[in-house]
């Protein structure tokens, strides 16, 4: 059999898949919990729908005291499903991390991530070049593969984040600063994908390097969500940029000293010669829904009529004061 080289689950709403991206941004914010489910569906073209559901939840811990550390937990699954043949992988991760203060408005983060990858097949519904008989397709003779139909693996991650958060609060509303910058490596132990019995590839592993600004024109409803994620797998590279403008809905009364606030987002992030992927983000109050819709642009548009790829992603952050509150 040919060797079989494998990259990792991809999302476009990138920002709205934290634990995903870096264990370090495991209970990086100022909340008590929060959870994420992301859904999405690509390359319906290609006959098989590539299909991929996560799940992540995470919270800070011990964060009454402001001015110390304190440590943040985590854990998410997911699933994908993809090809003719059902090939299916899932994962189940668990991540803590390391938060430290380092001024009044900044905060440094270390995270780590432990999971178990377990992948299978269905390779009944392969046809195999040996199958064919000369004339056509004959299922009952053997295909002289030593294909596994499962195989699983432990795997491992670490990263680093830095942190600034500037929040003006007035009985009015809210003006918000943020801006991240951190870095990823995931597969740090490089699992081995046994696809065949006896021999098997090692996972590349993965660097990631992210940044995320948001700014609040001040006196204004308005506020801007630049972002880039630039990842490297192996021979893949992926690079994405992007802006969202933000609009706030509802500046937020005060109530019983706090703020609540709705607001909509609406931009286009660029996947760096692959596809534009227009995204649009309802916030209300501790809830979050995002939509996207990538349309390719790559020379793989030229083979097929259509080739596309539709993402959705609900949050629930449950944070201490929406006086504080902002997602990206």
């Amino acid at each position: 059999g040919n060797p079989c080289i494998s990259q990792d689950i991809h999302f476009a709403q990138l920002p709205e898949t934290p634990l995903l991206l870096n264990p370090a941004n495991t209970g990086l914010y100022d909340g008590f919990y929060r959870g994420n489910i992301n859904y999405r569906s690509q390359w319906r073209s290609m006959g098989k729908a590539y299909n991929t559901l996560m799940a992540s939840f995470d919270m800070p811990l011990a964060m009454k005291k402001k001015k110390g550390g304190y440590i943040g937990l985590g854990a998410n699954i997911f699933s994908d499903k993809s090809g003719d043949a059902g090939f299916a992988g899932n994962q189940a991760n668990l991540s803590v991390s390391a938060i430290l203060p380092t001024s009044a408005n900044s905060k440094f983060s270390m995270g780590l991530q432990f999971g178990y990858a377990q992948h299978a097949w269905n390779l009944s519904k392969i046809q195999w070049p040996n199958q064919y008989n000369g004339q056509n397709y004959d299922p009952n003779l053997s295909p002289n593969e030593t294909i596994n139909r499962n195989f699983s693996y432990f795997d491992m991650g670490l990263g680093g984040l830095y942190h600034v958060e500037n929040t003006k609060g007035t009985f009015v509303g809210k003006n918000i600063f943020k801006f991240d910058i951190g870095a990823s490596y995931f597969h740090v132990t490089s699992p081995l994908q046994k696809f065949e019995s006896g021999s098997g590839e090692h996972l590349y592993g993965k660097i990631i390097v992210h940044s995320a600004l948001r700014y609040d024109f001040p006196g204004t409803l308005v506020g801007i969500v630049p972002s880039f994620i630039f990842m490297n797998q192996g021979p893949a590279t992926e690079l994405n940029l992007g802006t969202l403008f933000r609009y706030k809905l509802n500046q937020g009364t005060k109530v019983t000293g706090f703020y609540t606030e709705s607001a909509i987002s609406a931009g286009l992030h660029y996947r760096w010669k692959d596809a534009i992927s227009p995204q649009i983000y309802f916030e209300f109050s501790d809830y979050s829904f995002g939509l996207s819709y990538d349309l390719n642009v790559s020379s793989y548009t030229q083979n097929l009529r259509s080739t596309s790829a539709f993402e959705i992603s609900i949050k629930y952050a449950n944070m201490r004061g929406a006086v504080r509150k902002g997602s990206y």
